[in-house]
């Protein structure tokens, strides 16, 4: 069991003088001198935690519940404890206070809308008639008057008219307008279906509206104003019923072997206090949003349907029932108003409470403990447009510790015409931050002094697709000769895009991608996660050839991130570093290793999709920044061309040991020559690339100073001459080589026929390459020359 210190009210006092005379920390975070004066491209924000970070963590209650064996008044103590706060029971007067006993809800979905309520039982009733009915509407007449209607059938009526099927029972009757139930007042083991429904007007979501049934009376009424509103009159234990499972998962009590319902005994605590500490309307002490705490009462169902869901459960119930009346008061025997927050990032906020580190929120090691939101110039621009153009940003902290020294308390925002201060929580709700506890770091233009880039053509899959925005805000800008494709189910090989796309984007899969668009300077390529780990070798061998065919100059592959369970990508990882190692002209961006440290887990999203891939808010951020950092740091090292090389396309290409075809025929001649090879040395021109063709591949690149590989790249073809004999790269029958499985595929797609991608050019190949030829009305020799290779790859993007 965990010791839990009391704060003394002495103790208290001291921790509140330091909080405020620590100094204000100051973080400017304008462009450094090596950026010149150009304007940042945007901002990337990283923050800790969920919520405000007053008072109770849900997830740090959790954590010392679960991990450090704290009981719920342990947790209570830490969190509201000092200054006189103590945990206290309501005495049997105080229950029978109305205010206290009763707790009064504004339903804020029914805002502006009649209050129309149903009893699927038919126990519905108004002082005002007699008898019970099965619907019941008020319609608002006038400021606090209201025209009651009464229906035999549970039927909805959320119009602001006068209600079809419905009787006029009351006319012009002074409000408030209470609807109960004769279960109203039964043990709270009634079926929560036997209580009075609210009925919800349609929305987008739900066309039909919704019925949300609800202990305790329901109220038509007004504001001061004269606006229609909608109340829950419901006894504070059972209006708990509805709120704390909204604020705390009700599973969290099964955790660690019950311990878990300490939190959840907690959180009925505050929720208890904080809702008794409400005073928000003279109509209702609290709203049922989280702009007061989330209440959903008992049940809900959609209109039409009979399918229930219970809202309320027996862990909640328990751990209300456990702390029946239980509640914080302050010295004065008042109410103290128990803020909570979903998880305070590891360090609880100043303000009523004090700020100190929560052990339970760091051990509990919730999402949102940390994140990360990238702000582009433009968003920043839209947001405070009399700035001008965004130059830099400037934080100052409540200087209490942690990371940054503290919660963000202001925000200076700067431009080229002015600048705009904002709190550390207004600058939170401008752009929708999770938390006020957040540093900024400006993201810097491209420098003006670095090299000029060529054209990049980008290749991803639906990890890339989940960041195109933020890769178009602070990666395009900075190489602007950018062609980005990503779509979803895009693999290396084999697997085009999942759902329809529009132009620019190429419904191809990688390899498709290379052959049939323009030769870009560099090709970055993140795709693997849709192939098979265990075939992944040979598709990135058709992918390589690929990029020999069109001379790319510089190939950068992302590793792909191993957290997953179903896929071992250790594997395909395994074959680009193999192929990066064999050829300087491949880089690799590891994003697996940037990404695999234990906490940043949370860049990864395991909820809405599956298998450790796909990337949380926080990851699209970081992978976007990634990627820019990657190719700053490739271009500081002038490793980027330029320009793309003019060149020919040239099919067939690196060639290897168990390739065969025309082209190893032609290699096999050349090396004769250039060797001078005679006798028993002299190569069998024979087309098959054996040990002696790759021995002699290796003699020539010895002697033409290229690295010896053993493999003939597009290099060596250009050094051997023959980049200039188009008739001399031509697959035929008889080819077996990546570029053929190439050919099957672009064929399968225009033909709109299956050909298995075998990488064999055989005689049926022979017969679908003229079919296409003629319709193209190309020569129809049955052979892929690079006429014919450059029309199979333009059609099949437009197939």
């Amino acid at each position: 069991m965990v010791s839990f210190p009391r704060i003394s009210r002495r103790f208290v006092a001291c921790l509140c003088a330091f909080a405020v005379l620590a100094p204000l920390v100051s973080h400017n975070t304008t462009m450094s001198a090596d950026a010149d004066t150009l304007p940042p491209l945007g901002v990337i924000v990283r923050g800790h935690g969920n919520g405000h970070g007053r008072g109770m963590s849900q997830y740090g209650a959790l954590g010392w519940a679960t991990k450090l064996g704290a009981t719920w008044q342990d947790i209570l103590n830490f969190y509201y404890g000092g200054s006189g706060r103590t945990i206290a029971t309501l005495t049997e007067a105080e229950v029978a206070t109305p205010t206290i006993g009763t707790m009064s809800v504004r339903l804020e979905t029914l805002d502006a809308n009649v209050t129309s309520v149903i009893s699927d039982n038919g126990t519905a009733t108004w002082a005002g008639a007699a008898g019970s009915f099965a619907g019941l509407v008020a319609r608002m007449v006038s400021k606090n008057v209201f025209n009651v209607y009464g229906s035999a059938q549970a039927s909805c009526a959320v119009g602001t008219t006068n209600p079809n099927g419905f009787a006029l029972i009351g006319q012009n009757v002074t409000g408030p307008i209470d609807f109960v139930s004769t279960n109203s007042s039964l043990p709270t083991s009634v079926a929560p279906t036997d209580l009075l429904g609210v009925c919800e007007p349609p929305t987008s979501a739900y066309k039909t509206g919704r019925v949300r049934y609800y202990r305790g009376a329901i109220r038509a009424t007004t504001d001061s104003s004269g606006n229609r509103r909608t109340v829950n009159l419901v006894p504070t234990e059972l209006y708990l019923r509805g709120v704390v499972p909204r604020e705390s998962p009700a599973g969290w009590g099964d955790i660690a072997g019950g311990l878990g319902m300490n939190a959840l005994r907690a959180q009925a605590v505050a929720a208890r206090s904080y809702s008794l500490s409400e005073k928000r309307a003279s109509f209702a002490k609290t709203c049922d949003s989280q702009n007061c705490q989330v209440y959903g009462g008992a049940a809900l169902r959609n209109v039409g349907s009979t399918s229930v869901s219970i809202l309320e459960d027996a862990r909640t119930n328990l751990a209300i029932s456990d702390t029946t009346n239980v509640v914080i008061k302050d010295s004065n025997n008042t109410f103290v108003r128990t803020e909570f927050t979903s998880s305070n990032g590891g360090r609880t906020a100043s303000g009523q409470f004090v700020a100190q580190v929560d052990n339970g929120d760091l051990i509990a090691d919730p999402v949102l403990q940390s994140w990360s939101k990238l702000l582009s110039a433009s968003d920043i621009q839209k947001k405070f447009p009399s700035i001008g153009v965004f130059t830099s940003i400037t934080t100052t902290h409540d200087g209490l510790g942690g990371d940054w020294n503290g919660y963000t308390t202001s925000v200076v925002i700067a431009g080229t015409a002015g600048s705009v201060t904002r709190t550390g929580w207004e600058f939170r709700g401008d752009f929708s931050l999770n938390a006020p506890w957040y540093e900024t770091f400006p993201i810097a233009a491209a420098d003006p002094a670095a090299p000029p880039v060529g054209s990049i053509l980008f290749i991803g899959d639906s990890v890339a697709e989940s960041i195109a925005s933020k890769f178009a805000s602070i990666v395009t800008p900075a190489y602007p000769a950018m062609n980005y494709q990503a779509c979803a189910g895009r693999g290396m090989a084999g697997a085009d895009c999942l759902f329809t796309v529009a132009a620019p984007q190429v419904d191809l899969d990688g390899v498709g991608i290379i052959n049939a668009l323009e030769t870009p300077a560099i090709a970055i390529v993140e795709l693997g996660y849709n192939d098979d780990p265990n075939a992944f070798a040979a598709e990135l061998q058709q992918a390589l050839s690929a990029l020999a065919t069109k001379a790319v100059q510089r190939v950068i592959f992302v590793t792909m991130s191993t957290r997953s369970t179903s896929r071992n990508y250790a594997i395909a990882n395994a074959a680009l570093l193999t192929a990066a190692a064999a050829n300087p002209a491949i880089s690799i961006f590891d994003w697996n290793t940037a990404s695999s440290a234990p906490n940043q887990w949370r860049w990864f999203d395991n909820t809405s999709l599956c298998c450790w891939v796909h990337l949380s808010t926080t990851g699209q951020a970081e992978f976007a920044l990634f990627l820019r950092e990657q190719l700053d740091a490739l271009r500081a090292q002038g490793l980027l061309p330029t320009t793309a090389i003019a060149a020919p396309v040239i099919p067939g290409l690196p060639l290897m040991k168990k390739n065969t075809g025309a082209m190893v025929a032609t290699l096999q001649k050349k090396m004769n020559s250039l060797l001078k090879l005679k006798g028993k040395k002299r190569l069998a021109t024979d087309g098959n690339f054996g040990t002696a063709t790759a021995k002699a591949v290796k003699a020539y690149q010895l002697q033409a100073s290229l690295p010896v590989t053993g493999k003939v790249d597009r290099a060596m073809w250009d050094a051997m001459g023959l980049s200039t004999r188009p008739e001399l790269s031509v697959l035929t029958l008889g080819t077996k080589h990546p570029s053929v499985i190439s050919v099957q595929r672009a064929l399968s797609k225009v033909l709109k026929k299956k050909i298995t991608g075998t990488g064999q050019f055989s005689s049926s190949l022979v017969r679908e390459v003229k079919t296409f030829q003629r319709r193209m009305k190309i020569p129809a020799t049955g052979k892929v020359d690079v006429a014919t290779w450059t029309s199979l790859m333009a059609t099949s993007t437009l197939a």
